[in-house]
C-alpha cells in the first residue's frame, strides 16, 4: 500500500466547490483503486493544505494516472484553479486505522448533530 502526499493552493473564492469536486470523483477514483482520500487544513491560519491518497500499490496509482478518467478529472474548472505541488509518495510499513471508530464519527456532523 502506498500513500500520496502533496499540498496545494486553493483560493477562498473555490474552497467549498473543490471540496464538492473531490466528492464527485470519488466513483471513479475508487474504480480505479483509490482506497482513501482526505484533504486536511491546518487548524490554525498558518500552513497549507495537503491532499493525502491511499493506493494499494505504486502500480495500481501508476494505472490511475495514465487514465483518461484523470486527465477529464484534471481538466475540470475547479481543478484548474487549484495551484498543486509535486505528489510525495510513501509507502505503508505501519500503524493501523480503527474502521469501527471511523464509521462512529462519520454519523455525527461537522455541528455536533446526527446524521439521518
Amino acid at each position: 500500500m502506498i500513500v500520496c502526499l502533496r499540498t496545494v493552493v486553493v483560493p477562498q473564492r473555490v474552497r467549498t466547490r473543490y471540496l464538492e469536486w473531490i466528492e464527485e470523483g470519488q466513483s471513479v477514483r475508487e474504480a480505479y483503486g483509490l482506497l482513501a482520500e482526505w484533504v486536511l487544513e491546518p487548524s490554525t491560519t498558518e500552513g497549507d493544505t495537503v491532499v493525502v491518497t491511499v493506493w494499494p500499490s505504486h502500480e495500481v496509482f501508476d494505472a490511475w494516472i495514465a487514465t483518461p478518467e484523470r486527465d477529464a478529472l484534471t481538466m475540470s474548472e475547479v481543478h484548474q484553479s487549484v495551484v498543486y505541488r509535486p505528489i510525495t509518495r510513501y509507502d505503508f510499513i505501519g500503524g493501523y486505522t480503527n474502521l469501527a471508530a471511523l464509521n462512529e464519527q462519520n454519523q455525527i456532523t461537522t455541528t455536533g448533530e446526527e446524521k439521518k
